[in-house]
């Protein structure tokens, strides 16, 4: 079982950890006053451009986790590797995203037409709701590891080692999903409150929103590790 604490050393404990995080809390704080002043072309412009980087730097960050490369973070002084790794990984998430998006035209089918005594209900709804989005999040990336991890393309085409990695991924999902919101409420959410305190109880403080960008990027790189710690896992089983 992929412990939080693990994934939180891991990354923050990488060679230039800081300096990387604080590179990509940049570009979050942009999107956030852009989100603040209400100019929604520059916003969704900024979304846009960034969430290129941040899909880059996420998917080689899982990469790099998977063969226990000595620096876990890419370097941003090269960063034509991360956007290699980006393409390649389109490329070998094409059939598993496709049988995603029919799993889940089936699933909502299904919903609408015989279970429509369901959707009165919102708990019921979200609940089965959230654990269709952790089974179809886990066959996705249960697909893509496999070829994050041996470069191979092909092997995220394979079902085999898909449907085996795939019970290790939904299981460790769920347990890390837990950790990572008691890990939000203690590690972000009060700090935060601390912060917000001191600065007159606002939200939209400089500093507020500096902690939950930086916070924020260091929750998405731990991420990327808890994948790549999961593919190595599910080859143990």
């Amino acid at each position: 079982m992929i412990n939080i604490i693990d994934t939180f050393r891991n990354v923050a404990g990488d060679k230039y950890a800081i300096i990387k995080i604080f590179i990509l809390t940049i570009p979050t704080l942009l999107c956030v006053y852009a989100k603040l002043s209400g100019n929604t072309v520059f916003y969704n412009s900024l979304n846009l451009i960034f969430g290129v980087v941040f899909a880059a730097v996420f998917f080689e960050t899982i990469r790099r986790s998977c063969n226990a490369e000595p620096m876990l973070l890419p370097s941003f002084l090269m960063p034509i590797r991360m956007f290699i790794t980006l393409g390649l990984t389109i490329l070998a998430a094409i059939p598993i995203f496709a049988v995603c998006i029919g799993l889940s035209i089936g699933y909502f089918y299904v919903l609408t037409n015989y279970f429509s005594d369901v959707q009165q209900s919102p708990i019921v709804l979200k609940i089965i709701n959230s654990i269709y989005a952790l089974i179809i999040s886990s066959l996705f990336f249960s697909s893509v590891t496999q070829f994050l991890d041996t470069g191979k393309i092909w092997d995220a085409y394979n079902p085999i080692k898909v449907m085996t990695a795939l019970k290790t991924f939904i299981v460790n999902t769920a347990f890390f999903i837990v950790q990572n919101i008691l890990f939000i409420l203690i590690m972000v959410v009060l700090p935060a409150y601390v912060i917000v305190i001191l600065a007159g109880m606002q939200m939209t403080n400089f500093f507020v929103i500096l902690w939950l960008s930086m916070c924020a990027v260091l929750n998405y790189l731990m991420w990327a590790d808890f994948y790549g710690q999961t593919k190595k896992e599910s080859e143990v089983y």
